[in-house]
């Protein structure tokens, strides 16, 4: 069985030699019917991933777990 990555270098691989633009339209397609997001580390997120994220992002500013820019520097800068 094939891992991850292996796989992943073999489907792009398969995809770069496709001519037909139908099935090109189709990948296109499941590839957006996932929904995936980039993160701002640049990792891809399902949509529920993503969701998720700004859920707990909204519950800890809701909790008043945030900092003023003045905060976070100094935060920073002590370390």
């Amino acid at each position: 069985m094939m891992n991850i990555e292996a796989q992943r270098k073999s489907i792009i691989h398969r995809i770069l030699d496709v001519k037909n633009e139908e099935l090109l339209s189709k990948i296109d397609e499941l590839l957006n019917a996932d929904g995936y997001i980039y993160s701002v580390q640049g990792d891809l997120l399902t949509q529920a991933e993503f969701k998720n994220q700004v859920l707990d992002i909204l519950q800890v500013s809701e909790d008043g777990e945030v900092y003023t820019t003045e905060e976070l520097r100094n935060k920073i800068l002590k370390k």
